[in-house]
């Protein structure tokens, strides 16, 4: 069974609370209202074909437990309304990457409660648990990213698909 989170509602941040204060058993979250696809303009060419994304119960939890401990991912103590605003804004990007194989990176303009921005790393014609062939967009993580120019100075060219001029 999959969870539904309108991303778009203001009750999306109490749905995401639910995550961050209980492990539940392993199930798929959909975050509706994501546009991705809007993102397709901003690269010139067709990125993501759908405007969904999705993500894990166990990989929700585990990205808004304190720091210092891991489980699949490592902790990195995000709260429910850094996820919300992250996801709200993954529109307005700062920039688009390609880091590995289907797997690409945003990093949306708005500065989370770290005060530096938050790095989402989607896997594209990803499974989900009970489907293997649902070929979705899945959120593998999202972290606090700093000093951002100085990591993009370290790409190659190619692998910038998208920066905010």
């Amino acid at each position: 069974m999959n969870k539904i989170v309108n991303i778009k509602n203001k009750k999306a941040i109490s749905e995401i609370t639910n995550f961050k204060n209980k492990k539940y058993s392993l199930v798929d979250i959909k975050f509706e209202n994501v546009h991705l696809k809007e993102l397709n303009t901003l690269v010139s060419f067709d990125l993501f074909d759908k405007n969904d994304l999705y993500i894990n119960s166990v990989t929700l939890w585990e990205l808004m437990q304190p720091e210092g401990n891991s489980g699949s991912h490592n902790y990195h103590d995000l709260t429910p309304e850094d996820i919300y605003e992250a996801l709200n804004s993954i529109v307005d990007p700062y920039c688009i990457l390609r880091v590995k194989n289907e797997r690409y990176a945003i990093v949306p303009v708005f500065i989370s409660s770290f005060n530096e921005p938050l790095m989402i790393v989607i896997e594209k014609g990803a499974e989900l648990i009970n489907r293997q062939n649902a070929n979705i967009n899945k959120i593998v993580t999202i972290y606090p990213k700093s000093d951002i120019d100085n990591y993009l100075g370290g790409l190659k060219e190619k692998d910038i698909l998208f920066i905010k001029k």
